[in-house]
């Protein structure tokens, strides 16, 4: 809303751009709070445009920043510049947090580059705290080497005086990484432009240090809840995801849950929201603001969201009462849209946080421009189409409930007002409660995973069989083995992959091409295979401190269901308790243990008693309560340690089945993709890694017979699918697809069979000796002919005086789709019974190709393993 003291400023400012503040009268609704801020010019790059910091891009420098402190928010209070008696010219400045008592100011800095210098030998951001009362300031890492060590950013105070923060550091990821043989390096984030940021929590004289989550891209923005959660953003970028959520972590990176916003990002028009900043108001809410992912400067729209009641804008948490998820909140608002912003441009608030309701505010009242002259942004100007003129922040403190807008700092023409902080004493918050660790676990670094039902999807019995079996419509009947066999079961394991972590260029220089098809999948491992169990509960060993992703596999090596695009985290010793999967797009909660409706799993109905029609020789009796895996685990604590190979274990049918489900890699005529003591007991370091050239085009090269109408023959895959014959003849591959692994022609990088498989291509035909794309004669809607014509829509004739057809190429589909076996038949029911190979591909080598597909039908699968350019 606007008010008088408002509009006087516009009308002033409209006719010389800017007011020095100097004759404003006190406000007698502020107190003596100090505040903090950072000011520069505006930034712009090469071309005149306003630069936005980006969440993608957390180490980027703009030049030129001061760290101002005000003793009150009162536009009559001193501001004193802070850094640029510390620093020299030129530094930036970020992430302004002040501690709970405001006597003390953490905040980022980062030096100006320098010239001529290599990257390696540049500035880092460093952490800094600023004393109120002493007026000096000194940096967290006192050590230069150390503090050189990562880009640092995004510091906030913990309960207990350490401080939580957000890194390129990744002490631990760096220490996983010789564990699996490979040399340590800052890891670059999913989309390879820039190191990944990690959150850290460092003692408060910087000597220990410790990294507490594990994402494939960036972790950033903590902030400190009053129960001592830290709540922070998380880009979840895996796979065709691409979001920066709100998440909520222990200190010690325990209990790591979403909090707020995966299906909350949707601004229409294919536009996405992101929300920075956050802080916290004093009814629990969290204060943000939403902005989308290309906004322009001061395009944010101020949010009060309700994460106690809400996991998305149409979620709310189960058994919860709230009026709604977000609350856009009273006073200037600023547009999403590119047009004239009428309402004026913010660039970032704050919660007072001091029981007011009210809080500050960097922004710039909308102004015209007529020709050189400012005008405010009345119907009468707006109606005349005029542009906007450059944005005038200023600060400002907004009172919702009084309808007031008081400016702190006037609006200055050039000024750019950002990282604001208020030195409110507050309420120390409690210490988070760190989950239970198991000790024997976390000595070998490793965590475990309690899935209750994977065939809970929020709530609903999905059983993934399609089409359902007859008479079955509950969990109950599905788990029990007299109405339901296990190879009636289209779920028969829990596949545990992880991401790997990329380097950059200066360690590997890994081209596009060489990560394959989608190089969105960056490069995955297999950490094993647990099966699931008939009531679909789960219960497994994993690797803690690593990026860890799900996939439910049938018998064949599959993926049913790979629905999950966010990394898994879980600190040494720790167990997570997860309930079951979720829906595609569903608003409903997932991974908030604190707003989750009841699992449909019930469990054992009776302790003492086996579960309903199973036999007993094996678990002779549950725990009420129990799920299969959980009272199978608890009588045989090894079942929880995952296998290299597809190894079943049916502890429930009765009679015991004669054969258990085992697709082995030993089995295989080739390389296997895991070490031999894996395949035999699987330990924490070990992993399948699949190469293409290692592991698959070995596949197509496998001298194989076969019997073809009653004759033996050979049926080497690339022999036949070549495009010479056995006499050496220029032919046209059978099935339109070459397996041979020289160098393809489109793509030196890939070889011929790669391209083939996964790249859709031109059919070929065999004309005067050589190969070349066939052509088809277009035809319009009604079957005529069309024809080609000139620029002036004259038909073009050949030699003899006829119009020439205009023709087009027979396009050909790629048999296989990266990141989806089940969804590439036309390539694997080849091999199925009744297939035109029928068992001409072992079900260990079907079970190998369909690993390599769901993992993203990847080139490569380790950094290392590729070939240096």
């Amino acid at each position: 809303m606007r008010v008088p003291v408002l509009l006087g400023l516009l009308m002033g400012m409209s006719g010389c751009g800017g007011m020095d503040g100097g004759d404003q009268q006190k406000d007698p609704t502020v107190t003596d709070i100090p505040v903090a801020y950072v000011q520069r010019s505006l930034p712009r790059d090469d071309d005149g445009e306003i630069v936005v910091e980006s969440l993608e891009e957390p180490a980027a420098f703009q030049a030129g920043a001061r760290l101002m402190v005000r003793d009150s928010a009162s536009s009559r209070a001193v501001a004193r510049d802070v850094t640029t008696t510390i620093f020299d010219s030129g530094h930036d400045v970020r992430d302004l947090t002040m501690s709970y008592d405001g006597s003390r100011l953490l905040f980022s800095a980062r030096a100006p580059e320098i010239a001529d210098a290599d990257e390696d030998e540049q500035p880092t951001w460093n952490l800094w705290e600023y004393d109120f009362q002493t007026g000096g300031a000194r940096r967290l890492i006192s050590s230069d080497l150390r503090a050189e060590e990562g880009q640092d950013r995004y510091p906030a105070y913990l309960p207990d005086g350490r401080i939580v923060f957000a890194s390129t550091r990744q002490r631990q990821a760096r220490a996983r990484l010789l564990d699996e043989g490979k040399p340590q390096f800052t890891p670059l984030e999913e989309g390879r432009d820039t190191y990944a940021f990690a959150l850290h929590v460092m003692s408060v004289d910087g000597v220990e240090i410790e990294q507490i989550t594990f994402n494939m891209s960036h972790d950033v923005a903590p902030l400190v809840g009053r129960d001592g959660r830290v709540v922070f953003l998380r880009w979840d970028n895996k796979d065709n995801e691409n979001r920066f959520d709100l998440y909520r972590v222990n200190p010690d990176g325990t209990g790591l849950t979403p909090l707020y916003g995966a299906d909350s990002h949707d601004a229409g028009n294919d536009r996405t929201r992101e929300f920075l900043p956050l802080s916290l108001m004093g009814d629990g809410r969290l204060l943000t603001a939403a902005r989308l992912r290309e906004a322009g400067a001061g395009q944010m729209q101020p949010l009060a969201i309700d994460i106690g009641n809400f996991v998305n804008r149409e979620g709310p948490l189960f058994g919860r009462v709230g009026s709604q998820a977000e609350q856009a909140l009273p006073g200037p608002a600023s547009s999403l849209g590119d047009a004239v912003a009428a309402e004026g441009r913010l660039a970032d608030l704050v919660s007072m946080d001091d029981g007011s309701g009210r809080f500050l505010m960097a922004w710039s009242p909308c102004r015209l421009l007529e020709g050189q002259t400012l005008r405010p942004c009345t119907d009468e100007y707006l109606s005349q189409g005029l542009p906007e003129a450059p944005p005038a922040f200023g600060l400002w403190i907004l009172d919702p409930a009084e309808g007031t807008q008081r400016p702190v700092v006037t609006p200055q023409d050039n000024l750019w007002v950002t990282e604001l902080a208020v030195a409110t004493a507050r309420t120390l918050p409690s210490q988070a409660l760190d989950s239970e660790r198991d000790d024997a676990l976390a000595e070998d670094n490793l965590a475990r995973l309690d899935i209750r039902s994977v065939y809970d999807m929020d709530s609903r019995f999905v059983s993934f069989n399609n089409p359902g079996l007859p008479g079955i419509s509950t969990l109950e009947q599905f788990r029990d083995p007299s109405l339901v066999a296990p190879q009636e079961r289209q779920v028969r394991f829990l596949r545990i992959t992880k991401g790997v972590l990329i380097p950059d260029e200066d360690v590997r220089d890994i081209a596009g091409a060489q990560f394959g098809r989608s190089a969105n999948f960056g490069m995955r491992e297999i950490v094993g295979y647990v099966p699931v169990e008939p009531d679909g509960s789960v219960r497994a060993r994993v690797p803690a401190d690593a990026p860890l992703g799900l996939q439910l596999v049938d018998a064949t090596g599959k993926a049913v269901y790979s629905r999950h695009g966010a990394w898994i985290n879980l600190r040494p010793g720790e167990t997570l308790q997860c309930q079951g999967c979720h829906a595609n797009n569903s608003p409903l909660p997932h991974g908030r243990t604190d707003g989750m409706a009841p699992s449909i799993n019930a469990g054992a109905p009776l302790t003492g008693q086996p579960f309903p029609n199973t036999r007993t020789d094996v678990v002779g009796f549950a725990d009420a309560g129990e799920t299969m895996a959980q009272a199978l685990t608890r009588l045989y604590p090894e079942r929880e340690i995952p296998a290299i190979d597809m190894r079943g274990f049916d502890a429930w049918s009765d009679p015991a089945p004669a054969d258990d489900l085992l697709l082995a890699y030993a089995d295989l005529q080739t390389l296997a993709p895991a070490p031999v003591p894996c395949q035999q007991q699987w330990q924490a370091e070990c992993r399948t890694v699949i190469h293409y050239q290692d592991h698959i085009q070995p596949l197509w090269d496998l001298p194989r017979q076969a019997d073809v109408g009653g004759s033996l023959q050979d049926v080497t895959c690339s022999s036949c699918h070549n495009r010479r014959d056995a006499m050496n003849a220029l032919q046209v591959p059978p099935a339109q697809l070459e397996l041979t692994g020289e160098a393809s022609a489109d793509q030196p990088l890939q070889p011929t069979s790669y391209r083939e498989l996964l790249f859709n291509d031109n059919e070929l035909v065999l004309e005067d000796g050589a190969l070349v794309d066939r052509l088809e004669i277009v035809t319009d809607g009604d079957g005529n002919v069309v024809y080609q014509t000139d620029e002036d829509g004259e038909l073009i004739l050949d030699n003899m005086g006829n119009p020439v057809p205009v023709t087009e190429t027979v396009p050909v589909s790629a048999p296989i789709r990266a990141g989806q076996a089940r969804n590439s038949d036309a390539f694997f029911d080849t091999f199925a019974q009744g297939g035109a190979h029928d068992s001409w591909l072992t079900v260990e080598e079907l079970r190998l190709l369909a690993e390599w597909t769901d993992l993203g039908a990847q080139l490569y699968n380790d950094p290392f393993r590729v070939p240096e350019n």
